[in-house]
């Protein structure tokens, strides 16, 4: 009888769903022709990388495109112009956040990254803030200089291990700023459930990875039928308790017995006059903490791993940052390179943001859901309706791509940025935009600059070699995830001249 119901609900939801894309009387913006059920979803879905398809339709329909997943229409944004006008100019318009099924089974849709515009958005907005600010960034320089001095010296152990040290660098700084924990190996149980979240977050959220995300009915199915969807729903809430509670009860028991490193959480738990916080405070704390800490590791994973990459493909790139670094440093090169550096270092400032250029760390920014129709939407030269309550998605990557702003845009140029009128940087669109612009943002930077300054200086980055001394040249492909990375990949990584003794001199003072 129970099966009977399910096929019923199911049966009932398509039918539901094609009434619906059949009947609605809103005139999108252009874009592809879909299967008259479920629309532009499969195609979608199916696509090695979705911002590439999402590409390939704004080449034919124009910089604002409408998709459709069974009834629900998504709006996709490739032009800066109308980017900043709607997501900075009409941001009360555009700050809020997409349903998404998965979220709210997983227990995820009242952490911060999911809250819709309001109150209590706001609220914990203040607390990150507070924590995270352009001035308060300053004070965790020492800390990332700690860790990058610890990952100039495990590749210098370990060169073939680039990737790995990368993410225990990433995650050691998130670890650090949010907890004050010290994370002494890539087996670390934080490490390892932060890699777990961060695929499954990256995987959840786009919009039609699950079934029950394009047919939210599919909720009530009896979990007995062993759903796909229901089967991760499972696997993941374990991840998420333990990404929320092993850390912050870390601290909780650190600060009972006095021995906490000041911290993102330790800082939040005394309230601003140094006193007790109500429970429901405690609260928002953990989920914070939990979410910066998974997002600050994964960001700057991507980014370096590029820089990698982008350094094996170019080498006549890497050998322009090196003489720079040689000659503004001189005498002084036994040390290392920080965010007060960069000013004197336009070039190397020039290959971070082109890193991010090249291949954006979140691709698409999504999830943004307009309160009220919006009915003047302005793009080149036409003009067009957005409905209340739409997904609305920036094709970031599409915007890095454009050939009219970026000459040769699949080239890896850090030229590009040092004429007189140079294109806009790359950190005006690949954090996020507004009121949710990412809060982690000068923290991300700081790490970001301090990691490829030094390895640049430290080392040189080539091909490797295969089993016939032949070169191994690494393919150009990325993971199809919220936040991308590029697929596993080889290549040398050798110790410059002269830095051997000093490497291994500054690790031993900490």
């Amino acid at each position: 009888m129970e099966k009977i119901v399910s096929c019923i609900l199911v049966i009932g939801a398509l039918c539901y769903y094609a009434y619906k894309s059949r009947t609605s009387r809103i005139s999108p913006p252009p874009g592809p022709k879909g299967h008259w059920l479920f629309g532009n979803a499969l195609e979608i879905a199916g696509a090695g990388t979705f911002w590439v398809k999402l590409g390939e339709y704004a080449d034919i329909h124009g910089p604002l495109i409408s998709v459709r997943m069974l009834h629900q229409y998504a709006y996709v944004l490739s032009d800066p112009h109308t980017v900043t006008e709607l997501f900075e100019k009409r941001s009360v318009n555009y700050s809020d956040r997409d349903e998404n099924e998965m979220s709210k089974l997983i227990g995820f849709d009242q952490d911060i990254v999911m809250l819709q515009y309001g109150p209590k958005f706001k609220q914990c907005r203040t607390m990150l803030n507070r924590a995270l600010n352009n001035r308060a960034a300053q004070d965790y320089i020492p800390l990332q200089e700690h860790e990058v001095k610890k990952l100039m010296k495990r590749l210098m152990e370990q060169p073939e291990g680039f990737l790995d040290h990368v993410r225990l660098l990433s995650a050691s700084i998130a670890a650090r700023v949010a907890y004050g924990y010290t994370i002494p190996s890539f087996d670390d149980p934080f490490v390892q459930t932060a890699e777990k979240w961060g695929d499954a977050f990256s995987d959840f959220i786009r919009p039609w990875s699950y079934s029950v995300n394009i047919i939210p009915p599919l909720r009530h199915l009896p979990d007995w039928l062993h759903v796909p969807f229901q089967r991760r729903v499972v696997e993941i809430r374990k991840v998420l308790y333990d990404l929320r509670e092993k850390p912050f009860h870390y601290v909780l028991e650190q600060m009972a017995t006095g021995t906490a490193e000041e911290s993102f959480v330790s800082k939040l738990l005394q309230g601003e006059d140094g006193g007790s916080i109500d429970e429901q405070t405690k609260e928002d704390v953990k989920r914070i903490a939990a979410s910066f800490y998974s997002a600050g590791a994964d960001t700057t994973i991507s980014a370096v791993q590029s820089f990698f990459l982008a350094m094996t493909l170019y080498p006549q790139t890497q050998a322009k940052a090196q003489a720079e670094l040689a000659a503004y440093l001189n005498s002084d090169s036994r040390r290392v390179i920080l965010p007060k550096d960069r000013e004197h270092l336009p070039y190397t400032s020039a290959i971070v943001k082109e890193v991010l250029r090249w291949h954006p760390i979140v691709p698409v920014v999504q999830h943004r859901s307009s309160k009220d129709d919006d009915e003047n939407v302005v793009c080149g030269d036409k003009v067009y309706r957005i409905p209340a309550k739409s997904t609305i998605m920036v094709n970031v990557w599409k915007i890095m791509q454009n050939p009219d702003v970026y000459p040769d845009p699949e080239m890896f140029v850090p030229e590009r940025f040092l004429v007189d009128n140079p294109p806009p940087g790359p950190e005006e669109y690949v954090f996020g935009f507004g009121r949710r612009i990412c809060p982690g943002i000068h923290i991300a930077q700081q790490s970001m600059w301090m990691s490829i300054s030094n390895i640049l200086s430290n080392f040189t980055i080539s091909k490797a070699k295969d089993g016939n001394g032949m070169d191994i040249v690494p393919q150009e492909k990325y993971t199809n995830l919220f936040v991308s990375h590029p697929e596993p990949f080889v290549c040398s990584v050798a110790l410059r001249d002269g830095r051997k003794n000093w490497i291994e001199e500054v690790n031993l003072k900490h």
